[in-house]
């Protein structure tokens, strides 16, 4: 699939594996579902068809607000992108910190900070 993707720019046409569509890829049956690169893909007019048990946002935006909506009444626990990708901003963050101020933190107080923030946003969305 390497040597696919890199003489062909893509990985459609490869032999070792079949293309899917999107809709298909968002209405099966899974567990989680977690849309990871285009905002926009779940909306009003596939929400309900979507199975999934919970859906994890890790791209930017990826359910619009008439779909989040459909989501709601179905019951389907949304993680929202704000949460689910902060990490790396968060970290992107510190490293902006960090230059501004001539500091040079070790991995374990990076790790300790993002615990930090990650536990506190992550109470927040708890409650509500």
């Amino acid at each position: 699939m390497m040597k696919h993707s890199a003489e062909n720019f893509r990985i459609k046409g490869f032999d070792g594996g079949d293309a899917v569509d999107l809709i298909s890829l968002l209405t099966e049956e899974w567990d989680v579902l977690t849309p990871t690169a285009l905002g926009g893909v779940i909306n009003k007019d596939n929400a309900d068809a979507i199975k999934a048990k919970y859906i994890i946002e890790a791209a930017n935006h990826p359910t619009d607000p008439e779909a989040d909506e459909i989501l709601a009444k179905k019951g389907v626990p949304i993680l929202p992108d704000i949460l689910a990708n902060s990490g790396g901003v968060m970290v992107s963050y510190f490293e902006w910190v960090q230059n501004i101020q001539g500091f040079m933190w070790d991995e374990e107080k990076v790790n300790r900070e993002l615990k930090t923030y990650m536990t506190h946003t992550s109470n927040i969305f708890l409650i509500i």
